[in-house]
């Protein structure tokens, strides 16, 4: 792997995330959360970026589950974005791939489990019976008005 740091006008970047075509590094010294990102090729080492596009990319690769590897750092901050948009993202996904994953409408457990199954090799995570009836009710609310008095 690219080097673990690199030195740039005096400050330290640690290597953050490596994905399939970017080497990300953060540094810490940096008050800027648009500067503290920099984006390198990763098969050529070529500096792509190192403003807020750095950053947004980085944050998206990270919630999108699109790495190879990352850093302590930031498993801590995915596992952090995860929990607070893990319905919204269940749903972009069931939308996305909705043919595939039309059972779950129907709740039968070999579709939760196919859809969990899911989640995990596409976005990084696995839903909770709770979640997974969260996200039932979000893509369908129709079927789940019940009598009202």
């Amino acid at each position: 792997m690219e080097n673990k740091h690199k030195k740039i006008d005096g400050h330290v970047f640690k290597m953050a995330m490596v994905t399939k075509s970017f080497i990300y590094y953060i540094g810490d010294s940096e008050c800027d959360d648009n500067g503290s990102v920099r984006m390198y090729e990763k098969e050529t080492g070529h500096l792509v970026s190192d403003n807020y596009m750095a950053n947004r990319d980085m944050h998206q690769n990270l919630l999108y589950f699109n790495y190879e590897w990352i850093c302590e750092r930031l498993r801590y901050s995915r596992k952090c974005m995860v929990e607070e948009c893990k319905i919204n993202l269940a749903q972009e996904y069931f939308h996305e791939n909705e043919i595939e994953h039309n059972g779950i409408l129907g709740w039968s457990e070999f579709a939760k489990r196919k859809f969990n199954d899911a989640l995990l090799t596409n976005l990084g995570f696995t839903l909770s019976k709770y979640d997974l009836r969260e996200v039932r009710k979000q893509i369908n609310p129709d079927k789940n008005k019940g009598l009202t008095m």
